[in-house]
This record gives structure tokens, sequence and C-alpha cells, in this order.
């Protein structure tokens, strides 16, 4: 018994130590999200169907851990959460990631800086990519839209220069059936080089990158360029352009042969009140001409969901034949094998607007958008419609925002419907 009391009091005086130097090597952090939404013809443009009609609350919840045992070794560990309204089953009790009372592991990977005495950076399990405005790479887990963006797999980060660093990737957007008989695994794989020319200036992007689906036998490769920067006189930019080739259907011997780029330019008056910024940028993502043997239709890759502003990701969503893009695209999706991905293809948008800081705490922006598509069904006209967006935010606080956004399409003569599409979202935030 003495045994006993001996070892209590060591455990009882030691455990405040050791509990100290474990919070010392522990970062902890989150958020708590509440939305409301007020969806109307988000897929169609018939006010008389309302099964695209949306009314609901959505609360998103997410923790997450760092811990850093050494000045080179750290874990991440990120835990969500998400419902619209009580959560959501299948027929068989089943919850899902982005709409049940589950919570899920949204990202978990180790950090291993100076890699066997390289000097790269490796990272090793579920994590966030995110490069330049979400072009053609931010949005892993697709099919769980603004949910969660991860992949899983490993990045190798290794330094060109004090300027550049390229990163090696391999990861599985959908890993499916683990068996190799199944064929049905999606995996994004490449290199992506970040750099910063200490003569030019700003940042300038190259990237070689792979989609290799193989429930639909689709093999892309791609390469892109991207320059921007933000200059002192308050100019700022942002260029993007990106081939796509390879194979889109292996089976049936088709090829991919497509095209997009993305440009975005800016200019903030800094010496006036509201520091107002105005703003203009063009979207070219090619469609499949009928009349080759090639498929020109733009690929998404994964391109991220909100770069085109709310209404307009929900507009793409692959929910099939029932989305009225099929008036004007009769397979817009068809390169698509994941329900629910944002599968943006076949549209230019220009766009203009303004944005500024009304007051210390309240910012907005205000824009419109002239949607094209750059094919048709025959006989079709190209006019997708007019794209209206306002966003506001107020800082209440450090940790507390609001935000307000609301969306309008008015659909053009591309649609056999004729009612607007519109999104109000209201929004708080309390980061912690």
């Amino acid at each position: 018994m003495k045994k006993f009391w001996v070892l209590f009091l060591v455990l009882f005086l030691c455990t405040p130590a050791v509990a100290s130097t474990i919070a010392d090597n522990i970062d902890f952090g989150g958020h708590i999200r509440f939305r409301g939404y007020d969806m109307q013809n988000m897929w169609n443009h018939d006010d008389n169907a309302d099964w695209d009609n949306w009314n609901m609350y959505r609360l998103r919840t997410s923790i997450h851990f760092k811990a850093t045992p050494s000045d080179t070794i750290s874990g991440f560990l990120k835990l969500t959460n998400q419902t619209y309204g009580n959560g959501v089953t299948n027929k068989y009790g089943q919850e899902f990631d982005n709409m049940s009372n589950k919570v899920f592991i949204d990202n978990a990977y180790i950090t291993v800086k100076d890699f066997f005495g390289s000097g790269a950076t490796f990272n090793a399990g579920r994590m966030n990519l995110m490069y330049g405005s979400g072009f053609v790479l931010f949005d892993g887990n697709s099919q769980f839209a603004s949910t969660n963006l991860y992949f899983d797999g490993l990045k190798l980060s290794i330094p060109l220069s004090d300027n550049a660093v390229l990163d090696l990737l391999y990861f599985k957007d959908e890993e499916n059936n683990r068996d190799e008989a199944s064929s049905d695994d999606i995996t994004l794989s490449g290199a992506y080089l970040t750099a910063k020319c200490p003569v030019i200036g700003g940042k300038q992007e190259l990237y070689l990158l792979n989609r290799d689906d193989e429930g639909i036998n689709k093999d892309i490769w791609m390469t892109g360029i991207r320059l921007s920067d933000k200059l002192e006189c308050g100019l700022d930019y942002s260029g993007e352009a990106a081939y796509q080739f390879g194979e889109f259907d292996d089976s049936n011997d088709i090829d991919q042969d497509a095209w997009g780029y993305k440009l975005d330019l800016g200019f903030t008056l800094k010496d006036v009140p509201m520091t107002p910024r105005f703003f203009c940028g063009y979207v070219f993502l090619e469609g499949d001409d009928p009349d080759t043997d090639e498929k020109e239709r733009w690929d998404v890759f994964y391109g991220g969901w909100p770069q085109f502003g709310d209404l307009l990701a929900w507009k793409y969503v692959n929910v099939g034949s029932a989305n009225a893009i099929t008036d004007y695209d009769k397979n817009w999706n068809e390169g698509s094998s994941t329900p629910g991905e944002a599968a943006y293809s076949n549209i230019s948008i220009a766009t203009v607007g303004i944005g500024a800081m009304l007051s210390k705490k309240l910012s907005a922006k205000l824009s419109y958008g002239l949607l094209t598509a750059d094919e048709t069904n025959p006989g079709v006209d190209d006019d997708i419609g007019d794209y209206y967006q306002l966003q506001a935010k107020y800082g209440y606080s450090k940790n507390l925002s609001f935000a307000l956004y609301m969306a309008m399409i008015d659909p053009g003569d591309a649609h056999l419907g004729d009612d607007e599409a519109y999104e109000i979202l209201l929004e708080t935030k309390l980061s912690f």
C-alpha cells in the first residue's frame, strides 16, 4: 500500500509538468458557422417547379489541433460536422459527411521539414491543396461542395531557391473500391511551381497536372501558367491560362484538346474615403465542337467551388439532366463522374464591379457578369444570362463576423425557361 501512495504522489507532482509540456506543443482553434439560405430556381428557370427551391438553415462546426513535438515535425488534425436542418440519412440509416449529424475527419496530416536532411518539406495524409485563385486546383472533395476541400495523399515541397518552391503531388480524389480489379479511383498527380521573381516582381506559377478518372476512362493532363501582382500604385492583376490534353475517353479513343483562361484586373483608390476598388475580369472555358473527333470541352479539374460566386456554383452542380444547362448544352456534364461536383465548362464570364470599405468594420462588393456559351445545341442562342451579385461583411469583433450574399441570374435566350434564379445567404461566423 505504501508503494501505491508513493507512486500516486509521484504522478500527482509530475502530471502538471507533463500537461504543461504537452500544452506548449499544441495549438487549438476552430469555428462555428451558421447560415440561412433562400434559393429559388437554383437548377432550372421555372417558378412552377419547387424541387430546386431551398429555404433552410445550414450549420458547420469545426475544431482543429496542431501538435509540434519538435522544430521539424508537426501534425494537424481537423474535425468537422455539418448539418442541413436536423441531418439526413439514406434508407439504410447511413449518414453523409456534408449533411448529417456526423463528425468526420476533415484534415489529418503529418509535416516533416528538412526531410532526411534534403531541405524539402514532406506532407502525408488528408489535406487541402489551394493554389492561385482556385482556377484549376482548389476543391478536392468536390462532391461535398463548400463543406470540405481535402485530398488524401503525399506532397513533397522542394525549395529550388529563396524565391521558388516546387510541389510534387500524388493524391486521391476518390479511392472507392480498394481492389485494383474495380478500376474506379480518381487520382491527382503532378508538379506545381511557385516563384517570386526579384526582377519583374509579383508571383509566377507553372504547373503540369494529371487527373485520372478510371471510372469513365478519362486520363487528362493539363499544363498552365499564372502571373499575379499587387502594386503600390493600387493596381492588382491576375492572369492564368491552361491547356488540357490526353484521353477524354480512352475506351473510345477520344482525345482531350481544350483551353481555358481567367483574367482579373483591379484598381484601388487608396487616398479617398472608403478606398474603393474597381475591378473587371474575363473567364473563358471552352465548349466541345461536335464537328471534330477531339473533345474540346474544358474539364473543371479541381477548380474551386466559390471562385465565380455561390449561385453560379450551384448552377453547375452535377445533378444530371435535371439541370437547365441541358437547354443549351445537352452533354454539359459528360466529363464528370462525381454527382454534386461543380462541373464548370463551356462558358464565358465578363465581369465588372466595385468594392469598398463602407466603414471601419463594414465592407461590400457589387458586380455584374455577362454569361455566354462557347458552343450550344443546334439552333440555340449563346446568351446564358445576366449575373448580379452583392456581398457585404461586418466585422463585429476580432473573432465574430456577419455576412450577406445576394445574387440573381436573369436567364437569356439560351434557356427554355425565363424565370430568374436567385440566392439570399445570411451568415454569422465565430472563429477561435
